[in-house]
């Protein structure tokens, strides 16, 4: 009966907290339907430069499904700082050179796969064409010993012959996968425990009453949360810098850029979550409801900061990406620690996440409204 008590009680509070119920239900459904658009065979559509013909025609193949024009070498370089080009590729049907954008390696390993593909479609569709030509030599009785010769090297074509070789652009040649997504972790592993952290403190704040003196006193809802920024902003700031320096220093991340840049943006970064938690554990009763908002609120952004190719996705999702602070974030620190942006060029990924948090601050007054007892 004991038992059976207890397990009535759970089941009553349980159905009591409606948001714990939905969580357990939406959540799940939220995260594998995301999962199902994210993990997509879809190839991206690549924009690809050039040398000349003699190289489209090689890669004439692609040409259906990516965008394939000549251009200089100098031209490739200008739209690599545009960020409007994935790969150059130069030389001949002996060997090809693919330079890389070298900042996005979601689409490396697609790019690989389909130039290798066209070399092969293209040296098999010559080798059967010099083939047609002999046999129409042959059945006109004009074929000689030469031209048994020739036919004997046709058919021993490899039509794996050519070497491709590959390098970046950005970034070094013997980058590893660590390398290209290290920026993107660093970014992500700030803003979740910054969030986390800053949400159960908040919300101790409330819980313990701290909170509600506070608002029994004439200060201003702003002033509680800009002190709550500053405060816990300290803390925040010197965690990224730690994680940052550990990342660089101790892991060898790979970093082409400068490191003050780096600091700058885990700073923005941790500010950002710092308010994003405030603001969220405004509507938490207790610390479990604040772990249960990480797969509304953190989990979504996970697939979109560039771990996973955004390229890919549908549109819809594509524009969902613009609303996610560690889209922003993930930007700022690739730019800068792969392809060794300056403060000019990262400037509209940092103000963005300079509004995000002003946003979230804005909020956290009108919430603390409901909260003021007089």
């Amino acid at each position: 009966m004991r038992i059976n008590a207890m397990v009535c009680r759970i089941i009553r509070q349980f159905l009591r907290d409606k948001r714990t119920l939905a969580l357990l239900i939406v959540a799940p459904m939220l995260v594998l339907t995301l999962m199902s658009f994210v993990f997509t065979d879809e190839d991206a559509k690549l924009n690809i430069g050039v040398e000349n013909s003699n190289v489209k025609d090689i890669l004439s193949s692609m040409e259906k499904d990516n965008d394939i024009n000549i251009m200089s070498k100098k031209e490739a370089e200008g739209k690599f700082e545009d960020k409007a080009l994935d790969a150059y590729i130069y030389g001949d049907e002996k060997e090809l050179n693919i330079l890389l954008n070298g900042a996005d390696n979601s689409v490396i390993n697609q790019l690989n796969k389909n130039v290798q593909e066209a070399v092969k479609d293209y040296m098999t569709k010559k080798g059967e064409d010099n083939k047609k030509i002999i046999e129409d030599l042959a059945s006109n009785s004009m074929i000689n010993m030469m031209n048994k010769d020739l036919a004997n090297k046709i058919d021993s074509i490899d039509i794996n012959s050519t070497e491709i070789e590959t390098y970046n652009y950005f970034g070094d040649n013997d980058m590893s996968t660590i390398d290209y997504i290290g920026p993107l972790l660093i970014g992500l592993f700030i803003f979740f425990f910054v969030f986390l952290i800053s949400g159960v403190s908040f919300l101790r704040e409330r819980t313990t009453g701290t909170l509600e003196r506070l608002l029994a006193t004439p200060i201003k809802r702003y002033e509680i949360v800009f002190g709550y920024l500053i405060g816990f902003g300290i803390f925040t700031i010197v965690q990224s810098a730690i994680i940052s320096a550990f990342s660089i220093g101790i892991l060898k991340i790979y970093n082409g850029g400068n490191i003050g840049l780096i600091l700058l943006i885990s700073t923005v970064i941790a500010l950002c979550a710092l308010s994003f938690g405030m603001f969220v554990s405004s509507y938490a009763h207790n610390e479990l409801q604040v772990m249960q908002f990480i797969p509304i609120v953190i989990v979504p952004q996970v697939f979109f900061c560039g771990l996973f190719s955004i390229r890919n996705m549908a549109e819809p999702l594509q524009i969902l990406s613009k609303f996610m602070p560690l889209t922003y974030a993930s930007n700022a620190l690739r730019g800068v620690m792969t392809c060794g942006y300056n403060l000019q060029q990262i400037s509209f990924d940092l103000l963005v996440l300079i509004g995000f948090t002003v946003v979230f601050a804005i909020l956290n007054i009108i919430t603390l409204k409901k909260h003021r007892t007089w």
